[in-house]
């Protein structure tokens, strides 16, 4: 399945674009904002929709070659557009439900004023991106429903003075690089209830707090099933003893994703059909999704991360580095530091490094991963992945995969 994937991927034009989760005061998605990297749009032109060739551009590759249901799914994609582009098309090629445009908070002309009313009329959210409080923007917050606030350059007292005027127009606040979960509980105290940022990813720890009781059994299964080469076995007495992991573990196999033909009734009988491997790396997965609360989304770039890596990594490094890119957002769904999970998970020592610290060259990989994500678009570093690797490529085929994946587990 993944070959053939990746030789439909090699036949796609190489777009460096990313999707980063807008989430609400539940930690849930509900949306998606794409950023494109530099000269990734025809032309060299910038991805950012700085200008009317780089919206079309980036339009083109949305709707064309990448598609947009594949890159956000049922969300909405945000979108920043030029200006003179609004002015130009007039009416996005695009439904209002699959779209919020984003524009650059400074005063506008008439022909856009004008533009953007009539795109408000016709069910178009539009959004005002970097707002800084200046005060002549009066009729932009007259028609934009929600605001977006970079809180990471204010603090509490110079956010309040920001944020009145939107709230005074009934804007919703988006908070934007967000970075901590600490960030998060003081905008929302603010009144914002849009978040942006790496916080979700990282773990709310509180001193003198390990691993969780609620997420001990997890880890304890996590821990089995990590432990070298398993026997068929060892593989069904762990899963059989586990009955929210057997089923959650069945449900997968019998779904659309692997396309049996006919139904898997036992683990015993899965692990015949598909083999002790496969079992046990999917296993993997339904036990880190089986932790309490843990966010779908978390679980969706952990899934990401894990096929990115393996993809990416050279010969014979595959099967280790899917587990550093899965294991990479553990901490986050355990609430506990990287170095209390790993006290209980028998990884070697390449493994453990390459999560706590990104050293080596599983490390390596995974923090150029985890850039690529973040919109930093690095180049792969010499050694730590395989010749001919696209960062680019590995990403739009793990977004489909691991959105395959979470559908079939859920």
């Amino acid at each position: 399945m993944t070959s053939a994937k990746s030789e439909a991927s090699t036949r796609q034009p190489e777009v460096a674009v990313v999707r980063q989760p807008i989430l609400d005061s539940r930690r849930k998605v509900v949306g998606y904002e794409l950023t494109f990297g530099e000269g990734s749009a025809p032309g060299g032109a910038s991805g950012s929709g700085s200008s009317a060739p780089a919206t079309s551009a980036l339009l083109l590759d949305v709707f064309g070659d990448l598609g947009l249901e594949r890159l956000v799914g049922a969300y909405p994609a945000w979108l920043s557009v030029a200006r003179d582009w609004l002015v130009d098309v007039g009416m996005p090629p695009l439904r209002p439900d699959r779209a919020v445009l984003q524009i650059a908070a400074y005063p506008c002309r008439d022909d856009l004023l004008s533009t953007l009313q009539r795109l408000s009329r016709s069910g178009y959210a539009i959004a005002l991106e970097k707002y800084d409080g200046r005060k002549d923007l009066g009729d932009l917050l007259a028609i934009c429903s929600t605001v977006k606030i970079d809180v990471g350059r204010h603090d509490d007292e110079a956010l309040r003075a920001i944020i009145a005027d939107p709230l005074q127009y009934g804007a919703r606040l988006i908070a934007c690089n967000v970075v901590t979960n600490e960030d998060f509980d003081r905008c929302q105290a603010l009144g914002f209830t849009g978040f942006q940022g790496a916080f979700f990813a990282r773990p709310r720890l509180v001193r003198g707090r390990g691993v969780a009781t609620s997420g001990i059994g997890a880890l304890r299964t996590l821990g089995e099933l990590s432990g070298g080469e398993l026997s068929f076995e060892d593989l069904d007495r762990i899963i059989a003893a586990d009955i929210g992991l057997s089923l959650k573990l069945l449900r997968y196999v019998n779904s659309a994703f692997f396309a049996l033909p006919r139904t898997i009734g036992s683990v015993r009988e899965a692990l015949a059909m598909l083999g002790s491997r496969t079992v046990s790396r999917w296993a993997t997965v339904m036990a880190l999704s089986t932790i309490p609360d843990a966010p779908n989304e978390l679980i969706e770039i952990g899934l990401r991360r894990a096929h990115m890596c393996e993809v990416l990594a050279p010969a014979g490094e595959g099967e280790s580095s899917f587990t550093v890119g899965l294991f990479s957002v553990a901490d986050a769904l355990l609430d506990a530091p990287m170095s209390d999970v790993l006290d209980s998970l028998p990884f070697s020592e390449d493994v453990c490094e390459a999560l706590l610290h990104h050293t080596g060259s599983k490390g390596e990989l995974l923090a150029a991963v985890i850039g690529y994500e973040n919109g930093a678009f690095p180049e792969l570093p010499d050694g730590c992945a395989k010749p001919g690797a696209s960062l680019a490529l590995a990403y739009r085929e793990a977004i489909e995969w691991a959105d395959e994946l979470g559908a079939a587990g859920a």
